[in-house]
């Protein structure tokens, strides 16, 4: 039986804000069936990693291939109808031993040392962009930095040229349309002609590797083989393609502009890490704790079960909230607090846990890293362009990011 909750996930006002929201969720029902979802909420840090590491339970395979969140008929057809489908199981839509084939083709390209290798290179993109925007008295950092960012690197793992990051944006906000409040079905068909042209897109520079390889992501995908048995099709290269694309950016322009923001509003904090740059690390980790790009993602429940006392039957829809995990006062001490000096912060579960840990969260690291460092070293000070309560936050119950980031600098 459902305690009273205040509000739901729904709420604009929720999404804008969520933490006092959790906080209620796991005082008084840790494990919450949604009156107007019926989705089951699970707000606790141990519960949560009961979860994921239960896969054969708490599926991150939909059933049928549904779409979580809001869509309608007409765009689901065109999709269909106009372009290759979606969420074909690979990656992040599947269950070992299917996903650990899968992701086995990509762990190479995200794995630490490669990273470590590619920070001169991330640095390079970051200096780019910075260089755009030094001489000026404001920025926008959304638009001007923490989109831009992580784009230019996927476009560049891709082998796509970077002049076309705004059309990727584009595409990628249409892919995850509906992870938020309701939308109206024009809004939804217009997402999904977006996607339908994203697909024909990377369909055609699949081609163009398989006739002209390059040393890029793309080649290796279009040339690998499933398992070691047979070539991917196109369908799958596809499904993975944009997998990468939308996770390779809205977590990390999230994670990012967050950063930045907690920056601009803190000059003490400033001036700590110009003047001690290895802990921009540590600024890193408790950034992804405190704020959660990801709020969180969904599973499915193939058999009943009973989780922190609540029975869930088979075909429930789980969302298990890492954001509220991360401010768990049971695991996180103050953990409503910034404190990037915690000596747990690397517990917090920002990319996942288990079998789904993000493949991706090196390379994000390393790109909020450089992205910090470059506005430390670049500006002497920075600070919002305006009050810290219009700042507004994108409606989403899956991702956490401020729609524009106003800010006013001085050239160091």
């Amino acid at each position: 039986m459902n305690k009273e909750i205040t509000g739901t996930l729904m709420d604009p006002a929720i999404q804008q804000c969520p933490f006092d929201h959790y906080a209620e969720l796991r005082e008084n029902a840790p494990v919450y069936q949604m009156p107007d979802t019926g989705f089951f909420i699970v707000t606790g840090y141990d519960l949560l990693m009961q979860v994921m590491k239960n896969f054969k339970v708490f599926s991150n395979l939909a059933p049928g291939g549904q779409r979580a969140g809001v869509t309608c008929e007409e765009a689901e057809r065109i999709i269909k109808e106009e372009g290759y489908g979606r969420f074909m199981p690979t990656i992040v839509n599947n269950d070992p031993p299917g996903h650990t084939a899968y992701r086995s083709l990509v762990n190479d390209a995200f794995r630490a040392g490669r990273i470590r290798q590619m920070e001169e290179y991330i640095d390079d993109v970051v200096e780019d962009l910075v260089s755009k925007f030094e001489d000026q008295a404001e920025c926008e950092a959304v638009a001007d930095l923490a989109v831009p960012v992580p784009m230019y690197v996927i476009a560049d793992q891709l082998g796509v040229p970077r002049s076309e990051f705004k059309k990727f944006k584009a595409w990628s906000d249409a892919w995850v349309i509906g992870l938020g409040l309701p939308v109206p079905d024009e809004k939804l068909v217009e997402a999904a002609e977006l996607v339908v042209e994203m697909q024909h897109y990377m369909i055609a520079r699949m081609k163009e590797r398989r006739e002209d390889p390059q040393d890029d992501m793309m080649t290796d995908l279009v040339q690998a083989t499933y398992d070691g048995e047979r070539p991917l099709t196109d369908k799958e290269v596809l499904s993975i393609v944009e997998q990468i694309l939308v996770a390779g950016n809205e977590t990390t322009t999230n994670g990012i502009a967050n950063g930045v923001m907690l920056m601009a509003q803190d000059q003490e904090l400033q001036n700590r890490l110009r003047a001690n740059p290895d802990q921009v690390k540590p600024f890193v980790e408790e950034v992804l704790r405190y704020e959660s790009p990801v709020q969180g993602l969904f599973r499915y429940v193939t058999e009943d079960t009973e989780l922190g006392g609540v029975a869930v039957p088979k075909g429930s829809t789980v969302m298990i909230r890492y954001a509220s995990g991360n401010r768990d006062e049971t695991k996180f001490e103050s953990a409503c607090a910034f404190d990037m000096d915690r000596k747990n912060n690397g517990a917090h579960m920002a990319f996942g846990s288990g079998t789904h840990h993000c493949v991706g969260s090196q390379l994000a690291r390393a790109e909020m890293q450089q992205s910090f460092k470059a506005m430390l070293k670049h500006f002497s000070k920075f600070e919002l362009a305006c009050d810290p309560a219009e700042i507004v936050y994108h409606p989403s119950f899956a991702l956490r990011g401020p729609v524009k980031l106003p800010l006013r600098l001085e050239k160091a």
